[in-house]
């Protein structure tokens, strides 16, 4: 059994976040289908959940399953099989959210991205082979969207060849980095360096202390700067660190650590435009990444301090008014499918709650056991 006593939180204090969490979820389970799994349906769009939201709440029910010992992680394991079952033959996840109506759903990069540490932590804790054959295919994927411009830069999606967006660079370095710690494949470790090596020579270039969120391939800024974006880069870039040698590691978690400075100091001032370019992006409140980037920092007081108090008023806004409380601004878009959706954030706040409360505490049962011999 892990032992929570390490995390961010008190063991009741997460038992309160996660049970209601998990009885929506429950709600939300489409009942067993002929193929022995389970897909969750997002009321809010009546359709299937896509495959990174239902990954994400796979993992939360896996983090459940060590919190309280129960059998939910044959519930992760059932809604890894249906992910699996669903995944795209070339092995990208698709998205249907804010897409035109009648088009088809839009294969992002993403949405790879956003599952990798769930897909991982799913295969770990639960032995789903679905969850590993997933984020392998996930992997195999990335390769094949290396772009023909940069070979650092990971094309985002077919709507986004014609710009380098550098979060979509970082999600997919960190899905070949995952890969890469569950086969030790030189390929995957060998683009992982192209990724990082290209997402350290960007940073600062244009402004001091910012990455921007996307740049034309002759390297001048296509879209400004984003609090929320440069978040999610050190939010799933840190893990990637667990894929490079020593000097390269000390090297990019410096990079890291300088960029959440900048979100730290621009963060009380609220969205402007110089700090949230992407107007889709301003509901700070609902992006997860920004907690989940301040998580990456367990030393610095101030970063843990920051993410203990946004979950303690998470805590609070269940007792309050239930789930309902995690779900974002309306947004919609004339002839288009949702922005997003309550499910969507749940989900997402599924997978971050899962990766803080998962990667501290399996990093110190590793560390514990090895200790031991």
């Amino acid at each position: 059994m892990i032992d929570f006593r390490s995390t961010l939180i008190e063991p009741e204090n997460l038992r309160r976040i996660v049970t209601p969490l998990i009885a929506y979820f429950d709600s939300r389970r489409a009942p067993i289908d002929e193929s022995n799994s389970y897909m969750m349906i997002d009321p809010d769009t009546g359709l299937p959940a896509t495959c990174c939201t239902q990954i994400q709440v796979a993992a939360l029910y896996a983090l459940d399953h060590l919190l309280n010992g129960n059998d939910n992680d044959s519930v992760a394991r059932l809604l890894a099989e249906n992910v699996r079952q669903r995944q795209n033959p070339n092995g990208s996840f698709s998205s249907s959210y804010n897409q035109p109506v009648d088009s088809p759903d839009l294969q992002d990069i993403a949405e790879i991205g956003a599952s990798a540490n769930a897909l991982y932590y799913v295969h770990q804790i639960t032995g789903s082979t679905a969850a590993k054959d997933a984020l392998l295919a996930c992997a195999e994927h990335i390769l094949t969207q290396v772009s023909l411009e940069n070979p650092g830069a990971i094309y985002k999606s077919a709507q986004a060849r014609h710009v380098d967006v550098l979060n979509g660079d970082v999600y997919g370095a960190l899905t070949l980095s995952r890969a890469f710690e569950l086969t030790g494949d030189d390929r995957l470790l060998q683009q992982i360096q192209l990724v990082i090596n290209h997402i350290q020579s960007r940073f600062g270039v244009w402004s001091e202390g910012w990455w921007p969120y996307a740049e034309t391939w002759d390297g001048k800024v296509a879209v400004g700067a984003s609090l929320a974006y440069q978040a999610t880069i050190i939010a799933f870039g840190m893990p990637i660190g667990r894929a490079l040698e020593p000097g390269s590691r000390a090297e990019w978690s410096g990079v890291l650590s300088a960029a959440l400075k900048t979100v730290a100091k621009n963060l009380p001032k609220g969205p402007t435009d110089d700090s949230e370019a992407p107007s889709w992006s301003r509901d700070w409140a609902n992006v997860w990444e920004i907690p989940l980037a301040f998580a990456q920092f367990p030393y610095s007081p101030y970063a843990q301090d920051y993410v203990r108090k946004r979950l303690l008023e998470v805590e609070r806004g269940i007792e309050q008014a239930g789930v309902e409380t995690l779900r974002p601004r309306a947004l919609q878009n004339t002839g288009k499918t949702p922005v997003t959706s309550l499910y969507r954030k749940a989900a997402t706040f599924a997978g971050f709650l899962s990766d803080i409360h998962l990667n501290t505490s399996l990093r110190v049962a590793k560390s514990t056991a090895e200790s031991n011999h």
